[in-house]
């Protein structure tokens, strides 16, 4: 299970108080491994040559990348409501980097049976984040069905269960593909009585 974000920055390389620099930017100084930073820039670079170029956030090394979804909850205009979504957040912690899915992108993960025991070591713990929920996730244990198996994770992120740190290169093609079918496929769909947190299956 990865650590958490919190206090996790080596003196010199804690991040400022407002919007993150350019990933490829705090990619240069932050991460030492050459190998390890060769395959974040090169991630990077893949994002922005498909026009997948990940935002800013604020308040730590992160960033995402959007997608678009219809919410058939509110209509504007007789037509649903039409906005973006961050299909997957980019975090530098602990001296490396992390992909975390949106639910969106992990339900197609969840569907690739080769990434088994990498997802498995992969679930992420609240960490408390501004989201509110730390109080009730931190110390409750959960049990989820993962590739046909009952796995009791104590603890667990409810908006980013799965963290991949450091990824490989077989993790970054998955990914990769995934993120490829949803940028070129349709808009994310909320059905009625859910919302961008709430929908699909986990």
């Amino acid at each position: 299970m990865p650590k958490t974000p919190l206090n996790s920055h080596k003196p010199g390389k804690e991040p400022k108080q407002g919007k993150a620099p350019p990933l490829e930017d705090v990619i240069g100084y932050y991460i030492e491994n050459e190998s390890d930073k060769k395959r974040a820039l090169d991630f990077t670079k893949w994002l922005r040559a498909n026009k997948l170029s990940p935002s800013a956030g604020n308040n730590g090394y992160n960033w995402y990348v959007k997608f678009y979804y219809i919410n058939q909850n509110i209509i504007k205009n007789e037509k649903y409501h039409r906005s973006t979504y961050h299909g997957v957040f980019i975090k530098l912690f602990n001296d490396t980097w992390h992909v975390l899915p949106s639910k969106d992108i992990l339900e197609q993960i969840l569907l690739c049976d080769e990434l088994k025991d990498v997802i498995l070591g992969s679930l992420f713990p609240c960490y408390g984040c501004n989201y509110g929920c730390f109080d009730h996730t931190h110390n409750s244990e959960r049990s989820k069905i993962l590739f046909g198996c009952e796995v009791s994770i104590k603890g667990i992120c409810l908006r980013q269960p799965v963290c991949f740190s450091n990824p490989d290169d077989k993790t970054l093609d998955i990914i990769k593909s995934i993120l490829i079918e949803r940028k070129t496929g349709d808009d994310l769909m909320i059905g009625l009585n859910m919302n961008i947190y709430n929908y699909g299956t986990i």
